[in-house]
């Protein structure tokens, strides 16, 4: 399945999203049509849009947005291995899970990873 997305003339930030054909636009309520007039703009996969859009769109059938074109962010990115930053060993415990007490006499759960042994990397990096 296809969707499109259409923004207003009147009000440039204001995006509907539906699904792609006329038949599927004729079928809007008769208050979202008339927020037009629309120009069409974007389209592509529902697969790929996020995960509360696409929910919206299933479930009503259209999908109103008000957002700036250049902040308007309907799809997942296709490459999410730059979102998930890979996890670094804890420089305190070294990935053992444990750091030494009272000059190495009692160890304990490392206060820096909560006892994981790994800490999440930094976001951006």
């Amino acid at each position: 399945m296809r969707y499109k997305v259409w923004r207003s003339n009147k009000d440039k930030e204001l995006h509907l999203l539906c699904a792609e054909g006329a038949p599927a636009f004729e079928s809007l309520p008769v208050a979202i049509r008339n927020l037009g007039p629309w120009t069409g703009s974007k389209e592509g996969e529902v697969g790929h849009l996020r995960l509360a859009l696409r929910a919206l769109l299933v479930d009503q059938g259209f999908v109103i947005v008000h957002a700036h074109v250049s902040k308007l962010n309907l799809e997942n990115p296709i490459g999410t291995h730059g979102l998930h930053p890979v996890n670094t060993e804890c420089a305190d415990c070294k990935g053992s899970d444990q750091v030494d007490q009272h000059g190495g006499l009692r160890k304990k759960s490392c206060w820096r990873c909560a006892g994981r042994g790994w800490l999440r990397a930094p976001i951006g990096k």
